[in-house]
């Protein structure tokens, strides 16, 4: 049985963002500072760790979330996800 193909560290990026994006109200900007594959029983995953910066404006400060996302490499499915710092929607 040949292996399967699994998808760049960019794509596991970008499906980490819009995964933030869809969950998280006036999210400003997204810092990605780990990006690595893994396996998580027996599941070869990408696990995304940064920072996402939300709200802020003239008068408010913004707040951060930390975020560690794991990306399935096969699909670029969601597998799992853990924040602090703000609540996600």
């Amino acid at each position: 049985m040949p292996d399967k193909e699994i998808i760049t560290l960019e794509a596991a990026q970008i499906a980490a963002e819009r995964f933030l994006e869809d969950r998280v109200k006036k999210l400003k900007k997204l810092t990605i500072e780990k990006l690595r594959l893994s396996s998580v029983e027996g599941i070869v995953v990408y696990d995304v760790e940064g920072k996402a910066f939300i709200g802020g404006g003239f008068f408010f400060r913004g707040s951060e979330l930390n975020f560690k996302i794991q990306v399935a490499a096969v699909d670029g499915a969601i597998v799992g996800y853990e924040t602090t710092g703000v609540k996600t929607e």
